[in-house]
């Protein structure tokens, strides 16, 4: 779980205070010849260019299907979990330090437009908001005279108290948590979600974010790993413990629906008219009726699923120890394979020439249309920092 990773050690490991220590938010990531061999924890496609980050602040950039690849200017040295592009030009990447970054250029360049002090902010507001909201209706319940009302309400109110009292805990000692996903409809409308139930939504390109976890039914503030677009309208949203979540406006109102497993998910991907649900210890779900059933799917590998992505002619599974697993159009069929060294791989996505690009631990690697390694002479472009 590579992303999780990061989340303990940042719990475990707070900051360390010592002369050399430099703020991650105020440091531009470090150009480097070897950022597509670092951890990269997300890739995806911007038109016909292809465009990965993670570790250090990096973001690295191919225009020739993942053979060579360029790095972007990035104004922190944060590590970035996910990124996304609404158009060839329009992009956002989130990640640790509650960072959300901007670009729009393709990913030549990058601008910070919200961080972990203005999401702690605005979570304290919404916790406020919400408190004196549940105090009213405990008030009218004690006025009513109905005791199963009132003791359902002081519940409530004694849950928001909590929540309010940890956000304020958080906004006094700078502590941030991480976004784990950011998904755009459109070039103004998008959401990042992440750690301890953070939900973000952004209405204008992401220059304001407002915190709208209040909507979300996960009042033990589950960590949310990934958000996906179901049909035109629909989104879900995965998470631990076998957390699923689903709207059908585009995330004005939100509802649990059943899941087949307990354990944590990690995403959730469209194939054809079936979804797959993947997480944990290998565990894979079809559904053909929009999330009301699922079917295990057997693979034969226990390894985590962090990331999956549907291809013209492949759908892919990509985890821990390296593993990939490759479905036909049918997704009743599946092989597994294990990439090179074992390093886990975070994400994938598809090349224009129908090849696959995977990152991870050991930065990219590539395969070809029928899922057997290419050669991995892959380069990085010097660059003009």
């Amino acid at each position: 779980m590579l992303r999780h990773i990061f989340l303990v050690l940042m719990v475990l490991f707070p900051q360390l205070s010592n002369a050399g220590w430099q703020d991650p938010l105020e440091t531009p990531s470090a150009s480097t010849s070897k950022a597509h061999k670092t951890l990269l924890l997300d890739v995806t496609r911007a038109g016909e260019r292809l465009v990965a980050v993670g570790s250090h602040g990096h973001v690295i950039y191919s225009d020739d299907n993942g053979a060579s690849w360029n790095q972007g200017k990035v104004p922190v040295s944060v590590t970035l979990t996910s990124v996304y592009f609404a158009s060839s030009e329009a992009g956002w990447a989130a990640g640790h330090d509650g960072v959300i970054l901007s670009t729009q250029d393709g990913g030549k360049n990058w601008s910070r437009v919200f961080d972990g002090y203005s999401a702690n902010k605005a979570i304290v507001a919404a916790a406020k908001v919400k408190e004196n909201q549940l105090a009213d209706v405990l008030a009218q319940a004690e006025a009513s005279g109905n005791d199963v009302a009132v003791e359902e309400a002081e519940m409530a109110l004694e849950n928001a108290t909590y929540s309010r009292e940890d956000a304020e805990y958080d906004e006094e000692t700078g502590s941030t948590k991480p976004f784990l996903d950011i998904w755009f409809y459109d070039t103004k409308r998008g959401y990042a979600i992440g750690a301890y139930g953070m939900f973000f939504y952004t209405d204008n390109g992401g220059k304001s974010w407002i915190d709208v976890s209040a909507r979300m039914p996960n009042s033990e503030r589950l960590h949310l790993n990934g958000i996906s677009l179901v049909g035109n309208r629909s989104l879900v949203v995965v998470g631990e413990m076998g957390l699923v979540m689903r709207s059908d406006d585009l995330g004005q109102t939100w509802r649990r629906t059943p899941s087949p497993y307990e354990g944590s998910l990690f995403g959730l991907v469209n194939a054809g008219e079936q979804q797959l649900l993947f997480g944990l210890r290998g565990h894979v779900f079809s559904s053909a009726d929009g999330g009301i059933s699922w079917i295990e799917l057997k693979t034969g590998s226990e390894q985590t699923l962090l990331s999956g992505y549907v291809g013209r002619k492949s759908t892919l599974l990509v985890g821990n120890a390296g593993s990939v697993i490759l479905f036909d159009r049918s997704l009743k069929n599946s092989r597994t394979l294990i990439l090179t060294g074992r390093k886990a791989a975070a994400a994938a996505v598809e090349a224009s020439d129908g090849s696959f690009v995977i990152v991870g631990e050991a930065g990219v690697q590539r395969l070809n249309a029928g899922g057997e390694l290419m050669d991995q002479s892959i380069s990085m472009a010097a660059g003009d920092f």
